[in-house]
């Protein structure tokens, strides 16, 4: 037996502008505005309420969180510092948006009535925000210095001496480091000293 016609989805009626009054006018506005993105929880970490009112900040913190997770450098202590993190990231680009916008300086007259230049109070928040995001940068390992001091820390914290990065190698249990070579210039030193040496003198009669 044919079944009927699969009936539309929202979406659906919505782009076909709601023939045959399927959806009023209202109705097909809020079916075509953007839905509202949803912070991930990431294990035990779950982002507070209040980040889900912005977009993009939710957005920011749904690409950060899994990365940092990966990296075990996110608990759920870390959740409303991330957070704060992510609304920063909104504003510094709204700041940084204004300013190139409306420039970095602004005429303005002083209180004698003559023009004068200042700073855009936009580039102030950008330096403001970028001062707070460069410190949260470093306590989440956002910067290869930090990431490597996290992952340094870390390992000492269990046991594991210093991570073997950049020759700073530890070495083996029960073996003896070796003496360093002495160089090249300086065997050569001894060499011509060693040539002077005179055969020790006999016992007198």
């Amino acid at each position: 037996m044919a079944r009927g016609r699969k009936p539309d989805t929202v979406e659906q009626q919505a782009a076909k502008g709601a023939p045959g009054k399927r959806m009023s006018a209202p109705e097909v506005q809020k079916a075509r505005e953007p839905k509202a993105a949803t912070p991930v929880a990431i294990g035990k970490v779950r982002p507070p309420k209040w980040l889900k009112r912005s977009r993009k900040a939710t957005e920011i913190w749904n690409d950060l969180a899994p990365k940092l997770e990966r990296l075990n450098l996110l608990n759920d202590l870390d959740a409303t510092p991330l957070s704060r993190y992510c609304r920063y990231i909104v504003e510094w680009i709204a700041a940084d948006i204004t300013v190139q916008k409306e420039g970095t300086w602004f005429e303005a007259k002083d209180t004698n009535g003559n023009l004068t230049k200042k700073r855009h109070p936009a580039w102030q928040a950008c330096q403001d925000i970028e001062k707070m995001l460069r410190d949260l940068e470093a306590t989440f390992g956002m910067r290869p210095d930090a990431r490597y001091k996290i992952m340094r820390d870390q390992a000492a914290a269990h046991g594991l001496g210093n991570l073997p990065l950049w020759g700073d190698q530890q070495p083996v249990a029960g073996e003896k480091p070796t003496a360093p070579a002495p160089e090249a210039s300086q065997q050569d030193v001894m060499g011509i000293l060693k040539s002077f040496d005179s055969a020790a003198p006999g016992r007198p009669n």
